[in-house]
Formats: C-alpha cells, structure tokens, sequence
C-alpha cells in the first residue's frame, strides 16, 4: 500500500491541505514543523482516514476545525489515493452534520478501484483491513514518544502477538478467534440454548400428557354424550309416539269403558248387597204366600164395605128424590109428571152408617198396606247370586274390551299425562339442545386440543434433544481440538521464524545502534528464555559480556528503549506479508546525533517509503544522512486564522 496522494479537509488544524507523493525518485518524504504545528494532527488524520477511529460522533467532536465550525461548515474528511497490487484506489472518508441544532453526525466512507469498482461502508472498511489489519497499524505509523510501548509489556505477550500477525498469522489467529467465537457464541449458546431446550421439550412433553389427559376426558365426556344424546333421542321418539297415540275417539271409547265398568261395579254391589239382604230375609220369604193370602181377603173385605157404601150412598140418592118426586118434579129434569121413585137395590141390607163402613174400609186399606210393605225378599239367593254372577261376567267383558283399547292406546292415560308428556317433550328437546351444544363444544375442544397437542410436537420437533446435545458437545470437543492444532502450529510456526526475526533485529540494531556509548555496553538485542515458554518473547539487551538487561528489569534509557523498539519493528518487517508507506512521528527526539544520523542511514535502506514527520532539529539530524534518498519536502507554516498549511519545499 504506497501513499500517492493525500488530502484532508477540516481536521483538526488543516482545512484544506494536499501531499502529494508521486512524480520524486526518493523514498523518504519529509514533513517538517515545530512542536504544536500539526505534525501529529496529520499522523492521525491519515490514521483515521484508513480505519475510521471510534465514532462519527466522537471523532467530529474531537478532531473538527475550529474555524470551520464558527464559519458553521459542515464537512471533514480525508482523500487518500494509494497503490497497491498495481492498482490505483481512492479511499474517501468523510463525516457531515447537516443539522446544527443536531449534534449527531454521520460517517460515509467510499472506496474506488481503478475508477471503475465501488465498495461503501464497512464493505470498504474491510478491504482496508485486509490489506493491512488495524492491529498492525503501530508498527507502519510509528510515534517515536509511544514506539517504547510495542515492547514494554512484561510477558511478552503483545511482542508474540505482534509478531504473530506480522508473519501473517492472522488467518490462523481469526481462525482460533472464529473458534473461539464459534464455541462461544454459537457451540455454547447452542449448548445452552439445547440444554434449555431440553427442559421445553420435558415441559412440551408434560403439557402435551396434560393435554392428553385433557383429551381422554373430553372422549369420556363425548361417550357419555353420544349415550345421553342417544337415550334423549330415544325418549324423544317414544315420547312422541305416546303423544301421537293420544287419539281422542280412543281416550272417549276408553273413558266411557271406564264409566260402564264403574256402573257395572256399582249394580255388582248392589247385587251383592241384595243378595245378602235375600239371604237375611229368607225367613220372611217363607211366609211370603201367607202374608198374600190376608192382603187378598182385607182387599175382599175392602171391597164389600166399598160396595155397602156405595149401595148405602145410593140409597140415600134414592130417598132424596123421593121426596122430590113426592113434589111432583123429576129430580132429573125438573118435569112435573114424575109420579115415584124406583127403589134403590145394593144386593144385602145395610145397617151400618156410611161413617162405619169408611172406617172399616181405612182399615182395610191400613192393613192390606202394612202386609205389601212388609219387607219380604225382592228375590230369592239363587236370583241374586244369578244377578251378581251376570254382573261379573259383564265387568269383565268391559275389562277386556278396554285392555284392548289401551294395547292399542299404548297403556292408561292418566289425567293431564298428554300435557305432562308434550311438556316432558319439550324438556326432552330443550336437553337434546343443550347436548347437542355441549357435543359440538367437546368435539370444538377437542379438535382445539389436537391442534395444541400438534402445535407442541412441532415445537418439540423444533427443540433438539440428547441427539443434538451430544452432538453439539462433539462439535464443541472438536473445536477445542482444532484450537490445539492452531496454537500448536502457531508455536512451531514461530518457533521457526524465532531465530531469523533475532538475525533481523540484530541486523537493524546493528546499524541505528552507533554511538559509542551503546556500542560499548550492548552486543544486541535477544528474546528471552525457552522458546517453549509462554513468555519467550520478551526483549532483552545481550550486553557485550554476553548477559542480559530484561526490559521490565532497572528500565533502559529513552534511548536504549527506542533503539531496541527500533530493531525490533524494523527487523519484524522483514518478515512483514503486509506493506504501505510508514509514517514515523518523532523521529529522533531522544537519540543522540550520532544514532540519529545512524537512523537516517537505515532509512536510507529501506525497500518501502517512508514519511518523517520532524521538528527542524531532528531534520538536522538526519539530513546528512538521508538527503540523497528526499522525495518530497513540505514545511507546516501557519495561516492567518492560526490554522496549519503546508508549503512544498523540496522534490526531487
């Protein structure tokens, strides 16, 4: 990735400033300015441009224009053009606020390949880094006050881990970190999640058995109904069959029946009653032709003292018209010429008055009447017995005429039982409704309940179980051993490059490394302990007697430290499979002249270019030393708003 052209706008001191790097034959390009200028702002601007930083938000808060936010402008953003593979890019990055009573702002990063290619937004992020990872970033845009901190960490860690992504172990790292992540995020979450799982599926398993507790009792209840339903239906037929049977010529032959049966039941208690009478009256029965015999003569001598009156009236008849005609009238006519009356002749001589004769005649009648009431038996036993045997016959011939009439009727109507039964009918047909309802809620409820029922066993399906635990706990076995793997390959991997990346150091150290002073005291620089151990990786200087001054031990000088991170950068990228431009900040602030211009003389070596962002002092420096290998010269000078400009002074 070789720097051609860069432009920023609006950050920090720089509102609109171009560096150009095309069109010179030297590698080492110099920007120069005192302390404050903005020679910082300009290592983080290109910084920024390539990988973003923390935010839009944060980084147009921190790094926009003073004066182009009083002048209320909206842009900042940088434009740097590179090759790399022989191709030409344009990276934009740029963050605009449109609002200015918003303090939001928003972030739009554009890359174009050969001016044909567009990748935007994290698609360009990511190319970016693939070209040259962002954990790599220190090692390309070195701060000579910061550069001690690539190798001051006390187990030497962050030295391996360096080195690990310098030699390109990035794939193996993003390996082991997809494996990581993978158990991590998705083998364990779906252990977790399986695990939990497994509980849903217990719990489905314990609602689908409720459920189907539930269903055996609605089929229970179903039986039931289909039985109830059933028996209803048959009440309701036989009911309406009764009703239909109430014809009412049959209830009116059945009722009369009844009456002639009852009338007949009554005269069968007369009979009986007269038969016991005729059996209670057999004495008198016996006198019977007596007591007939004296009514007939009292009848024979009422009659004769009827006659004697009778004949005793006519002749008093007799004698008053005797005396009539006596007169010489007719006591008929009234004519004159009667001249007798004939006698009146009643057959015997009366000698009693007629006052007699009546009561002779009274008693008679008194008599003759007590012996016809004398309470003689209307018939005999054997009569009454006849009587009451016929009545008998009688009742049951009714009986069975009406046994008849109600096999056809169907049985004996009570009173009122045709409305009791059109009423039971109704209650009958109200029930039926009321089954039939609950029937069609029950077979509702069950249909519900298989689609619950199938509902959970889908979502069981959906839920793994002891199968997918264990397999998901293999895949998290093998993943742990892939990891193994990686780091065992890693180790050797290192292990391997470990020698050549000391040759390297040593190489490097050997040339920016010349004063007196360092030459005397050090040999060169080595990793320490086994390669086997974990901390292996830690920098120590060899001292000319061949021990050896840990870094974390009686901490080195400034000086010591920067030559040390020095050869350890610089022999690392040797071995680098990535390349851009580097950027160094502070170049040699805390070395002495004659390493400085040592310094100088390595860059002079080096196969890629490089930008030194230096103060007047330390160009003085490094100028002998690197003048011939200038490519651009640009000073930052101020402008009258006390922002930073640059000024091209040199290319060659």
């Amino acid at each position: 990735m070789k720097l051609r052209h860069i432009e920023i706008t609006n950050f920090r001191p720089y509102r609109d400033v171009e560096i150009d790097l095309t069109n010179t034959d030297g590698h080492i390009h110099i920007i120069e300015g005192p302390q404050g200028a903005g020679k910082t702002s300009l290592h983080r601007a290109i910084q920024w441009g390539l990988y973003g930083g923390k935010g839009a938000v944060t980084n147009y808060k921190s790094n926009f224009n003073e004066t182009a936010a009083t002048n209320e402008e909206e842009d900042m953003g940088v434009r740097i053009k590179f090759k790399e593979n022989g191709r030409d890019h344009i990276l934009e990055r740029e963050i605009e606020r449109f609002n200015h009573e918003r303090p939001s702002a928003e972030e739009r990063v554009v890359l174009i390949i050969d001016g044909d290619t567009r990748h935007e937004g994290e698609d360009a992020n990511d190319y970016i880094r693939d070209l040259l990872p962002e954990q790599l970033k220190d090692f390309f845009f070195l701060d000579g006050e910061k550069i001690q901190d690539l190798i001051d960490d006390e187990r030497g860690m962050r030295a391996k881990k360096d080195i690990e992504t310098v030699l390109k172990h990035e794939a193996i790292i993003n390996a082991r970190d997809d494996l990581e992540a993978l158990i991590s995020d998705r083998f364990e979450t779906e252990r977790d999640r399986i695990e939990s799982e497994r509980e849903e599926r217990s719990e489905l398993d314990d609602e689908i058995a409720d459920l189907r507790e539930e269903k055996r009792d609605l089929k229970e209840r179903q039986e039931e109904l289909k039985e109830e339903r059933a028996e209803v239906a048959g009440d309701i037929d036989a009911t309406r069959e009764e009703i239909e049977r109430y014809d009412e010529e049959l209830i009116k032959r059945l009722n009369e029946l009844d009456d002639e049966i009852r009338q007949l039941e009554s005269d069968k208690q007369d009979a009986l009653e007269q038969m016991q009478q005729s059996w209670s009256d057999l004495h008198v029965g016996i006198l019977a032709s007596t007591i007939e015999d004296a009514v007939d003569q009292l009848r024979d001598r009422q009659a004769r003292f009827e006659n004697l009156r009778t004949a005793l009236q006519k002749q008093e008849i007799v004698e008053s018209l005797r005396k009539e005609a006596k007169e010489g009238k007719c006591p008929i006519c009234g004519n004159g010429h009667v001249e007798s009356v004939a006698d009146a002749h009643v057959g015997e001589e009366v000698d009693a008055s007629e006052v007699e004769l009546t009561r002779e005649i009274t008693d008679c009648r008194r008599k003759s009447s007590t012996l016809r009431d004398a309470p003689l038996p209307p018939m005999s036993p054997n009569q009454a017995a006849a009587n009451v045997q016929e009545l008998r016959d009688q009742i049951r011939d009714k009986e069975g005429e009406r046994e008849e009439v109600m096999s056809e009727y169907g049985g004996r109507p009570e009173e009122g039982q045709k409305e009791r039964l059109e009423s039971n009918l109704q209650s009958l047909e109200e029930k039926q409704r009321d089954l039939d309802e609950e029937w069609s809620e029950v077979r509702g409820s069950l249909e519900e309940i298989d689609d619950r029922i199938e509902s959970k066993r889908n979502q069981k399906r959906r839920k793994d179980g002891q199968q997918a635990y264990n397999a998901i706990l293999d895949k998290i076995e093998a993943a742990e051993t892939a990891i193994d793997h990686l780091d065992n390959i890693r180790r050797e991997h290192i292990e391997q490059k470990r020698d050549g990346i000391k040759d390297k150091m040593n190489d490097v150290f050997g040339v920016v490394s010349q004063s007196e002073f360092i030459r005397g005291r050090y040999q060169g620089i080595d990793f320490r302990g086994d390669p086997g151990d974990e901390d292996s990786f830690v920098l120590e200087l060899v001292k000319t007697d061949g021990t050896r001054k840990a870094m974390e031990d009686r901490p080195p000088s400034a000086g010591e430290t920067q030559l040390t991170a020095l050869s350890f950068i610089f022999g690392l990228n040797e071995y680098a499979k990535y390349s851009t431009t580097i950027v160094f900040d502070t170049v040699a602030g805390r070395l002495d002249l004659q390493n400085s211009r040592a310094q100088g003389e390595f860059f002079t070596t080096l196969d890629e270019p490089i930008m030194l962002l230096v103060t007047d002092a330390e160009l003085q420096k490094l100028e002998p030393a690197i003048e011939d290998d200038i490519g651009v010269h640009y000073r930052i000078r101020p402008t009258s708003q006390m922002d930073s400009d640059l000024k091209e002074v040199k290319r060659r």
